[in-house]
């Protein structure tokens, strides 16, 4: 009796508070929401900010040979991955921001051979249900780089 108690007031908690996750996960919604959202790329050198088109660029090693890199080797998620292109925000517009700057983080944590690059940033165009474009601007956290 007193676990069967104890499970549901536990599903009740995560129901009511589905609304303070950025997924909204255990909540119920009826109509999904109908936001876009279009990503580019930039990466943050001793040089500037510099546009990774597509997700692509290229830079030097610590030992000096020019490099490849690519956003999708990383991010395999159709909508992230997705690099200078408008694209469906599956799951909402929250969810997909907060999925976003743990792929900035991830991407700049396994990018060992790049010398150059001291931080990845995202700005996001943000269609929310057809509203009128807001601008999000999210970084990764500071890579330290020896040159």
């Amino acid at each position: 009796m007193g676990f069967a108690a104890a499970w549901i007031l536990g599903q009740a908690m995560l129901v009511l508070t589905a609304a303070t996750r950025p997924d909204h996960i255990f909540g119920f919604r009826m109509f999904p929401e109908a936001s876009t959202l279009e990503i580019r790329l930039w990466r943050d050198t001793n040089a500037g900010a510099v546009v990774a088109v597509r997700g692509d660029w290229s830079a030097r090693s610590a030992t000096g040979q020019l490099r490849h890199f690519s956003w999708r080797d990383r991010v395999r998620d159709p909508v992230l991955g997705t690099v200078d292109a408008r694209v469906f925000a599956s799951y909402g517009v929250d969810a997909q921001l907060a999925r976003l700057g743990h792929a900035l983080d991830d991407v700049a944590d396994h990018i060992a051979d790049d010398a150059e690059t001291r931080r990845l940033r995202a700005e996001v165009i943000v269609r929310k249900n057809g509203g009128a474009p807001v601008r999000v601007e999210l970084a990764s956290h500071a890579r330290s780089v020896s040159e």
